[in-house]
């Protein structure tokens, strides 16, 4: 009896890392799994599984980052027609951004990806270097994305201080079911059913936050950025690092952007900003990356942001052309891409 039990047990074990983490993933409908309509971590998890067993043809852009990124592309169709005009060479542009996505889930994902012609966009901000390497320890055990990274269990014991579990991602897999069953039972429509994902945020009828709310934030914002960039700053850099690796030792080219900050109305962050802005442009240039400033080139006020870090949908469009010339001056090589000062000459 015992051993019938421990049977059908280990049976389901082995099912439950089957279904998630071995392709059986998108044999069910991607509308079915998510929790809720903003469900960015499931919708980043099954599209790289789609991605894996269907790679896109030719020239491939992945778009990176966190909510800031996300709101910063009216739609990849469009955002790919804007680089191939410019680049001269089709594009398929893939948005792999998700909410408050940290350089960790970053490397997991382009582990995950397929081979191929493929660059990277990755988009950047100081908030991005907020996370704690604590917080990113739960990625071992697939606990804030349903992917499993060969490399980033090789790092653990640099990055964490630990090596990875034996359970691999099956307490990500379970804290998934409870929060799925959970939320779906709370919000609807009831689990199995399907419901569409939204990926924006703030869609074309959101209004922008108040003048003075935003003003009246500033306080708590540069306290919260001033000090979680302090102490984890330097463990985000190494992890931007060997992002840059893993993107070569895979063929794919990398690109850094800064995603929008409403410097109109938190100006440089209360000094956090130069600061960040230093250290990526110190690794740009030794790493030979691109690191692109889109808002050189734009007339953003704060009336374009909904907040401090998320554009208005009316000002999508402006930001999405200007991003689209500046990465297709990328894979032309040419010199209308903004290269760090002492990083890499282009010759037109």
């Amino acid at each position: 009896m015992l051993v019938a039990a421990a049977a059908l047990c280990l049976l389901a074990l082995v099912g439950t890392q089957q279904f998630f983490f071995n392709g059986g993933l998108t044999v069910v409908g991607e509308s079915r799994l998510l929790r809720h309509e903003h469900d960015d971590q499931v919708h980043v998890a099954y599209r790289v599984n789609r991605l894996r067993e269907d790679p896109p043809q030719g020239h491939v852009v992945y778009l990176f980052g966190g909510s800031g990124a996300m709101e910063a592309v009216s739609g990849e169709r469009s955002f790919a027609a804007q680089i191939a005009r410019r680049a001269g060479e089709p594009v398929t542009v893939v948005g792999l951004a998700n909410h408050a996505q940290s350089l960790a889930q970053n490397l997991v994902i382009v582990d995950n990806l397929p081979e191929g012609e493929a660059t990277l966009l990755v988009g950047l901000a100081p908030m991005r270097f907020n996370t704690s390497p604590r917080q990113d320890q739960a990625l071992l055990a697939s606990r804030t994305l349903l992917l499993r990274s060969a490399r980033l269990r090789e790092l653990a014991p640099e990055l964490y201080g630990r090596e990875a579990s034996w359970t691999a991602g099956l307490p990500g897999a379970f804290d998934y079911l409870s929060a799925y069953v959970r939320q779906r039972l709370a919000g609807g429509p009831l689990p199995g059913r399907r419901l569409g994902y939204l990926r924006h945020y703030y869609g074309p009828d959101a209004p922008p936050e108040d003048p003075i709310a935003k003003r009246a934030s500033l306080e708590s914002v540069y306290e919260y950025n001033r000090t979680r960039y302090a102490a984890y700053h330097e463990y985000n850099l190494s992890v931007l690092r060997e992002l840059v690796r893993l993107a070569r030792d895979k063929g794919f080219d990398i690109v850094f952007f800064e995603q929008p900050l409403n410097t109109w109305v938190a100006g440089d962050w209360d000094g956090v900003l130069p600061r960040y802005r230093a250290e990526v442009e110190r690794i740009a240039q030794q790493e030979d990356v691109p690191y692109l400033r889109v808002e050189r080139n734009l007339r953003l006020g704060d009336a374009d942001f909904v907040d401090l870090y998320h554009l208005l949908s009316s000002s999508r469009a402006r930001w999405q052309k200007q991003m689209a010339r500046e990465v297709a001056g990328v894979l032309r090589a040419d010199v209308s891409a903004r290269w760090p000062q002492g990083g890499r000459k282009v010759v037109p």
